[in-house]
């Protein structure tokens, strides 16, 4: 790579598609973030239209700077063949099943342009690795908590993928109760409890109203989120500890509210398990995709 030579960094979701330049193995380019509005559930070629949007606009930032594109870089939630860029995914994306990311680019990048995937928390684990280096011994672990509940671990640095390049070992969908794991641990988890503690929410309040409810004093809110925690422990802990998990790190919208369930996921993990929490989850992310 050259000094004038930049990447691609494509963060997806399910609305938008978070873009960048960025330099390999440091991160975005201050100065080049933008987002493209992208529909998840809309027909192929509006999502076509969504990445390739994206994409050129900045292939053309890099070109009017006097820079190369050497890489698109993409992270986004599966499944979804990380190792050949397929999309998998059935409950978003569906109506481009089966078709390869390069293919859905067309001609907006040529063939010498490298495209390398990554799961979401995959992603942000690596990205974590990177910023902290220290990490790099043992296995860490990393839980994301949001909408739904992401597991990735390393093993001296290095992240553990599947086959596809999803994450080695699943949270989400552990058997738990009458269900799973996220039924207990997510944003409809904490939603749920609430209510039926008797919490009442006016239109547009979440799961960031019941935070702040709780650190008002409200022992319904505050109870919602120890209750996640408590789950955490209880669906989670056998896992940890078969991984001999060091450090376990947590990310994502909900984890902003880590202080809320902190003593319950502890105090149930015990001493022999570190605890912290990732700050800046979009820095970090861009920082993981950079280092594809």
């Amino acid at each position: 790579m050259t000094l004038n030579s930049r990447i691609i960094l494509l963060d997806v979701g399910g609305t938008f598609v978070k873009s960048s330049l960025g330099i390999a193995g440091q991160g975005a380019v201050e100065g080049t973030f933008d987002s493209t509005p992208m529909s998840s559930d809309g027909t192929a070629q509006e999502i076509e239209a969504s990445f390739r949007t994206a994409v050129a606009g900045q292939m053309k930032r890099a070109e009017e700077s006097g820079c190369t594109v050497d890489a698109v870089c993409v992270v986004m939630p599966g499944p979804f063949n990380y190792k050949e860029g397929i999309f998998l995914m059935k409950h978003k994306f569906a109506s481009v099943y089966g078709q390869s990311f390069r293919d859905i680019l067309g001609d907006v990048v040529g063939p010498q342009v490298r495209l390398a995937f990554a799961h979401d928390v995959n992603g942000a684990l690596n990205g974590a690795l990177t910023l902290r280096p220290e990490l790099k011994k043992g296995v860490v672990a990393m839980s994301t908590l949001g909408t739904g509940l992401g597991f990735a671990y390393a093993v001296d640095g290095v992240v553990m993928e599947s086959e596809t390049g999803s994450p080695a070992r699943n949270l989400w969908n552990a058997p738990y109760g009458d269900g799973i794991l996220e039924d207990h641990v997510s944003r409809r988890a904490i939603l749920r409890v609430y209510a039926e503690l008797g919490g009442v929410l006016a239109d547009g309040e979440d799961v960031k109203e019941i935070a702040d409810r709780a650190r008002g004093g409200d022992e319904k809110a505050l109870e919602a989120f120890r209750s996640a925690g408590r789950h955490y422990v209880a669906g989670a802990r056998d896992m940890i500890m078969e991984l001999g998990v060091s450090h376990l790190l947590f990310a994502g919208q909900i984890a902003k509210s880590f202080d809320l369930m902190e003593d319950e996921i502890r105090n149930g993990l015990g001493e022999g398990v570190n605890v912290s929490v990732v700050d800046d989850i979009q820095g970090t992310v861009l920082v993981g995709i950079a280092s594809l």
